[in-house]
């Protein structure tokens, strides 16, 4: 075994001494790391691609024991057991592994059965199978994961963030944004009657979104009715229908309905077809892009982008270093816009 491993480091060994490069200099220039000019970069992949040099994952491993596979868990319980919640998963992975097949990096993914299993399966793609860059996803307002990682001073980003995210790199919708639009959107539209449905506030993007709703109103000075307000569980879909139900029935009043999310808008579009609500006509609703708004609800809805894909692309892009060459934390906030299909009428 020894033989074997001073066989695969050899390789990189020999290149670095045609190139009179320092293996260091050689190995982070393949890896495509920021630190090291173009012009190297260029020059060693221009001698390997001649010298038929193909850096092996696994002389790393053996050698250091730790790989440069990116580690991913996905969640599979509660509400993202759906094929339609996990459509954006696998939207997030496609963008990601886009990166690391220009790379050459392996993306290990690990299935996660609660949320207990969720933090177990992080501790294995770190104690068993030495995995030093991974990427997060849904961050909590308190999350025991981010500790986990820094603690084991693991190279990681987050898809989402936290009031912790000055700490750690992380890509994210900026749900501030996108929320200002959708209610200026409906205000524009002279709605003031305007029912907002959330999910759980243990989602920091979930908190976010409220508050940027809040402000919107107080800036256009509308009054926020707390009876136009409820938050869901994604895991309860009944539940929210009822919910819903119940405010369409107390307050006639309403003219339109912020979901938070498509799971949220899936219950609403039901609720109002339960109470001959006409969706377009005698109610609005708005919420985020997705497959289910854009594929299978009936009417389709009016959304703000949502694009996961460049999202998981940023996410290796910063994991990766390509992104900062100065600062030590990275962060990407991708920007929203109106997409109309008809389901937000004019008062």
């Amino acid at each position: 075994m020894h033989n074997f491993i001073n066989y695969l480091i050899m390789n990189i060994k020999q290149l670095s001494k045609k190139l009179g490069l320092s293996i260091t200099t050689v190995s982070r220039a393949l890896g495509g790391y920021s630190d090291v000019s173009d012009k190297t970069r260029k020059r060693v992949k221009k001698f390997a691609a001649k010298y038929q040099y193909s850096p092996n994952p696994y002389a790393s491993v053996l050698a250091s024991g730790k790989t440069k596979t990116v580690g991913y868990v996905l969640p599979i319980y509660g509400t993202n057991t759906s094929t339609l919640n996990q459509a954006n998963f696998f939207q997030f992975i496609s963008g990601m592994s886009e990166e690391l097949i220009s790379e050459s990096i392996q993306l290990q993914i690990l299935f996660a059965r609660s949320e207990a299993d969720e933090l177990k399966s992080y501790k294995k793609l770190i104690s068993e199978q030495k995995i030093e860059n991974i990427v997060l996803q849904n961050i909590k307002t308190n999350d025991k994961r981010i500790e986990l990682l820094n603690n084991h001073k693991i190279n990681y980003v987050a898809w989402g963030k936290n009031k912790s995210s000055k700490s750690f790199s992380w890509v994210d919708l900026d749900n501030t944004e996108a929320i200002k639009i959708i209610t200026e959107y409906l205000i524009k539209k002279n709605h003031k009657e305007i029912a907002y449905i959330n999910i759980s506030e243990k989602y920091n993007f979930a908190n976010e979104r409220k508050a940027s709703f809040l402000k919107s109103l107080k800036k256009n000075k509308i009054k926020f009715n707390k009876s136009y307000y409820a938050s869901v569980k994604l895991e309860e879909p009944e539940k929210s229908f009822n919910i819903i139900k119940k405010m369409l029935s107390n307050n006639q009043k309403i003219t339109s309905i912020i979901c938070s999310t498509e799971f949220s808008a899936l219950s609403a579009i039901k609720a109002c077809n339960f109470l001959n609500l006409k969706i377009g006509k005698d109610i609005s609703i708005i919420t985020f892009d997705g497959p289910i708004v854009r594929d299978l609800s009936s009417p389709p809805i009016t959304a703000v982008s949502f694009p996961v894909k460049e999202l998981g692309r940023k996410a290796i892009n910063i994991l990766l270093n390509k992104s900062s060459k100065n600062k030590k934390f990275t962060n990407f906030l991708a920007k929203s816009e109106i997409i109309e299909r008809g389901s937000v009428h004019t008062c």
